[in-house]
């Protein structure tokens, strides 16, 4: 092969590196041509997700809950989570409802986390301490107040290894709140353990300032009998530090259950508008508490802003006297002697489970001049105390007798009392609770059975009579009357009724003795001529002139006539279509009614302080001042017409023969 010259090496080389450069520009080409290709897939791609996310839109709106706007959503979620705050079905630990709520959809997950409201009932309810869910909470809540729920599942106070576990899940528990505790607006904790209730309670009192937001706060013993053994919370008294008067304090609403009131700070007291005390009595033992009259006595002082006070089966052990000791009782200088406790503005009481000879001892510590409502359960009477080195009730000298009859120490006058509802478990016990009282002002008056009966039971629980309950049973102002599973004795229902001249309505739930009820409403109050029948038919009626409501729930012992006779009886005014003389003449008209003759009395005439010329006497008041309970002529004549009549579950009344009523002017709601 020839030697080729430079010359021509370099003419090669220039060819070879012009074919390269084409080559080079058709593969920038090519290239251009696939990035363009790429592009024009990703657009299309772009296109195809955004088309069926178009179709997803369309297709869901066909369900109508995505036609709510968020802000309807939110609200929806936010009673979701508070239905099911307490639901502990799941087995978690934590609130399960806004992480379900979150898994739902897109939207609903990113509503929920927009939403920091969702993620503020930060709950615990287990023993083993885990961090993730409590952090996930606190940091999704946002800047939301914060409620706070620790109640992990109970124990024997005997596992000891159980106890260990919950103290430490309270304090890691508590620790990683700690930075947070200026937006915790409530706290609930139960706990087994006297130690894991140490912690929370050092927690309020170390962080007085700091718990500026606190609005509910609920501590309470899952154990029947805690020991506070190893603990200072039985001699820890935070009532003798002087409150804090620049130490902020927004708490409204606190429970205690079990633990000694004492550990409250009274800086935390006297905002309190809502108290609830449970303190269940035991067999006790030296390592646990026992409330007395001296701590509530002197804890309820510390509440002045108190308006709702809930006992739950707490009647304080007497440890104390009054400064006066009322009839019946003697002094004794094992006491301490007190003044009653003034609660100016406590508007409602509601006792569960109080014995009766303990109810009136109780009151008389404390004045309620403006309590309006009194929700009281009466229990049966132990046949013993289990403590008997400081008595209840008024029994000084029988520890073991709780039936002895005792003189009536005192009487204590509610003159601000318009409800009363009163539940019983033996109708006996409604002697010996009342008898104690004067209800001059009442309104509204709930008789209950509350005992334990099974649903084919026959028992009978009979209603004592209304003068037997109360000191004075007359009635005037009550315009609201109702019996629940309780017999009425033949007889006592007219008595009943008579002293409540103006009863409105009458509600009778599960009630035997009905008839007898019904006729005392029915019973005329005279006879007079009709003059379109010219016969002699019954006028007026004799107890309950005012009366517009009837409910029967649940009745099955009485007679559609029965039901008939009260409507129509109220139906009919006595000067319609009779042969009567005109009712300015009040003596003719009774005598006309009643069929004999009426002879005025005299009016009494009295003395002027003065001397000067006599005047007929004021009508006569009772000595409480309570008006008498005596149905003027005019409105015995001429009753209110029932207006409403309303039966549900009584299989004996058919619909079509309740229906009947409604040609009276009656609303008849049959069910």
């Amino acid at each position: 092969m020839p030697k080729k010259s430079s010359a021509a090496i370099d003419h090669e080389i220039e060819v070879l590196q012009a074919q390269i450069a084409i080559l080079q520009r058709r593969e920038d080409d090519f290239v251009q041509i696939l990035e363009d290709m790429a592009r024009l897939r990703d657009s299309i791609k772009a296109e195809q997700v955004a088309l069926a996310s178009q179709i997803t839109e369309l297709e869901s709106q066909r369900h109508p809950i995505n036609w709510l706007p968020s802000e309807l959503l939110i609200q929806i979620f936010v009673s979701v989570i508070e239905d099911n705050d307490s639901d502990t079905s799941a087995g978690l630990a934590y609130n399960s409802s806004p992480v379900v709520i979150s898994h739902v959809c897109r939207k609903w997950r990113k509503v929920a986390f927009a939403t920091s409201i969702l993620w503020s009932r930060v709950s615990y309810r287990s023993r083993k301490w885990s961090t993730s869910p409590v952090c996930a909470f606190i940091n999704r809540s946002g800047s939301s107040l914060l409620d706070l729920t620790f109640s992990p599942p109970p124990y024997h106070v005997d596992d000891y290894d159980a106890a260990e576990d919950e103290r430490l899940a309270s304090e890691c528990l508590l620790h990683t709140l700690s930075p947070h505790l200026s937006r915790v607006r409530s706290i609930t904790f139960e706990c087994t353990s006297s130690a894991s209730m140490r912690l929370i309670v050092e927690v309020l009192i170390d962080n007085l300032h700091g718990l500026k937001s606190l609005r509910s706060l609920d501590l309470s013993f899952a154990s029947l009998a805690p020991c506070f053994a190893g603990t200072p919370l039985l001699t820890l008294d935070e009532l003798g530090e002087q409150s804090l008067p620049d130490t902020p304090s927004v708490l409204t609403y606190l429970r205690l259950q079990q633990l000694p009131p004492r550990v409250i700070s009274p800086s935390l007291l006297r905002s309190v508008q809502t108290l609830e005390l449970s303190f269940p009595q035991r067999r006790s033992h030296p390592a646990q508490y026992i409330l007395r009259m001296s701590h509530m006595h002197r804890f309820l002082s510390f509440i002045p802003e108190l308006q709702d006070l809930v006992l739950i089966e707490t009647t304080p052990l007497r440890d104390i006297v009054l400064e006066e000791p009322s009839e019946g009782q003697t002094a004794d200088n094992r006491f301490v002697v007190v003044a009653p406790l003034e609660l100016p503005k406590l508007r409602s009481l509601t006792w569960k489970f109080a014995y009766p000879r303990d109810v009136y001892t109780f009151m008389s510590f404390f004045g309620m001049p403006a309590l309006e409502r009194w929700e009281i359960l009466i229990a049966n009477s132990p046949t013993k105390r289990n403590d008997v080195s400081t008595l209840r009730g008024n029994h000084w000298h029988e520890p073991d007798s709780f039936i002895q009859a005792e003189p009536l120490g005192g009487v204590l006058s509610m003159t601000a009392l318009k409800e009363l509802c009163v539940s019983c478990q033996y109708g006996d016990s409604l002697i010996s609770s009342l008898r104690q009282f004067f209800f001059p002002v009442l309104e509204q008056l709930e008789f209950a059975y509350a005992g334990k009966c099974p649903p084919t039971c026959d028992h009978k629980h009979p209603l004592p009579r209304l003068d037997y309950v109360f000191r004075d049973p007359r009635l005037s102002h009550l315009t609201h009357f109702t019996l629940s599973h309780l017999d009425v004795f033949a007889g006592h229902g007219k008595l009943m009724l008579g002293y409540m001249p103006g009863l409105v309505s009458l509600t009778l739930i599960s009630c035997t003795g009905v008839d007898d009820v019904l006729e005392a409403l029915a019973e005329a109050y005279g006879l007079a001529m009709d003059t379109e029948r010219e016969s002699m038919r019954g006028c007026g009626v004799r107890v309950c002139p005012k009366l517009e409501r009837i409910t029967f729930w649940g009745c099955s012992d009485f007679k559609f006539k029965s039901l008939f006779a009260v409507v129509f009886a109220r139906a009919q005014p006595a000067g319609s279509g009779m042969f009567m003389k005109a009712q300015k003449d009040v003596p003719s008209v009774v005598s006309t009614v009643l069929g004999r003759k009426i002879r005025p009395l005299k009016k009494p005439r009295v003395t002027s302080p003065q001397g000067g010329p006599s005047s007929p006497a004021k009508p006569l008041t009772t000595q409480n001042g309570a008006p008498s309970t005596l149905i003027p002529i005019e409105e015995a004549l001429r009753p209110v017409r029932i207006a409403c009549v309303h039966v549900d579950d009584c299989p004996q009344i058919t619909e079509d023969e309740a229906l009947l009523l409604e040609e009276f002017g009656a609303v008849v709601v049959y069910r």
